[in-house]
């Protein structure tokens, strides 16, 4: 008689390859998404892991299907093309979502290079986290390096001294705030984050923050964020973003989303909006007190004085989210 053999019934399922869905949204950035879909190609896959791309074009024109082509054509990485409209960037996250069935699924963008080492390093993770969603090291590389002033620099990059699986926060007591979390370079955990009809909201859509509003929710759900430094991307930063005009609109857009992020995922939305709004107003009680040091502190200290009153108006106001995307198509 032979012996028995008495397998664990989910050991196959451990050693399954893991379906990575790479998504990426562009808008009118041909050869920027090029490099970045070159970055992907360039990566070594680990055998467990299984990545397909799916790029989601967001123009009215379908501008970047011959690059999506092009670099199907001669990547060893599946990759898709999508359309999503209207014009608006939370649409199109829905769209990848919606055409994607693997078990994670991570967010690029289009102006992003993956760094070598990115595919091994999220399969690593993937295989030892507990966490609901991983944010990778973005590191910034401005056009012209000697533009940015801390806050911007701050703005474009995630950078954080901390260990591998290091718990991250969206709001709360705990949040860091050094960084902020945002959907690039992140790989969301579909069964526990993606669950929504419509995860991320198209009231954003236009002006940013529709990451955040998602990020808060999830908090609020009892999801748990970590920090994924072996995953790096590269962030072009164009000259014309980190010009005064742009980066104003960008803060007070960004106090915008963030009050009402904060707001949608409380238990009295009005009266947590009203806090938020005498939080801000004593913010900028504390900040006009600073004016004398800011008038004194240089160029780029005197710009960062001015961003920051941007996120307080953009906290106090009573509008609807600012544009943003709109006005900048760059």
């Amino acid at each position: 008689m032979q012996p028995v053999s008495i397998e664990d019934p989910n050991s196959a399922r451990r050693h399954d390859p893991i379906g990575l869905a790479v998504i990426i949204c562009t808008y009118h950035r041909p050869q920027l998404l090029r490099q970045t879909l070159d970055s992907l190609s360039r990566q070594t896959v680990p055998q467990d892991l299984r990545p397909s791309v799916y790029i989601v074009d967001n123009s009215d024109d379908g501008s970047a299907a011959d690059v999506v082509a092009a670099a199907a054509a001669a990547s060893a990485l599946p990759m898709r093309w999508l359309a999503a409209h209207p014009a608006n960037i939370s649409v199109a996250r829905n769209v990848g979502i919606g055409a994607t069935d693997e078990a994670f699924v991570a967010f690029i963008d289009d102006d992003e290079l993956c760094e070598s080492g990115w595919f091994e390093a999220v399969a690593q993770a993937l295989r030892a986290t507990r966490h609901d969603v991983l944010f990778g090291r973005v590191i910034a590389n401005f056009e012209n390096p000697d533009l940015p002033s801390g806050a911007v620099r701050q703005l474009f990059a995630r950078e954080l001294d901390r260990a591998d699986g290091h718990e991250l926060y969206a709001f709360g007591p705990d949040k860091n705030a050094s960084i902020s979390l945002a959907t690039c370079n992140s790989i969301f955990r579909r069964a526990t984050t993606l669950t929504d009809d419509v995860p991320f909201d198209a009231s954003f859509g236009v002006g940013g923050g529709e990451d955040y509003e998602l990020f808060c929710r999830l908090q609020r759900r009892g999801r748990s964020f970590g920090w994924l430094p072996g995953a790096i991307v590269r962030e072009y930063v164009p000259a014309a973003r980190c010009e005064g005009r742009y980066l104003r609109r960008r803060f007070y857009a960004g106090g915008q989303a963030y009050a009402a992020a904060i707001a949608r995922n409380s238990d009295n939305r009005q009266r947590t909006r009203w806090i938020l709004r005498l939080k801000a107003l004593a913010q900028g009680l504390l900040l006009l007190a600073q004016a004398p040091r800011a008038a004194i502190s240089g160029r780029k200290g005197f710009a960062d004085y001015f961003y920051r009153w941007a996120g307080i108006l953009g906290k106090l106001s009573f509008g609807g989210i600012y544009p943003l995307y709109r006005r900048d198509e760059s």
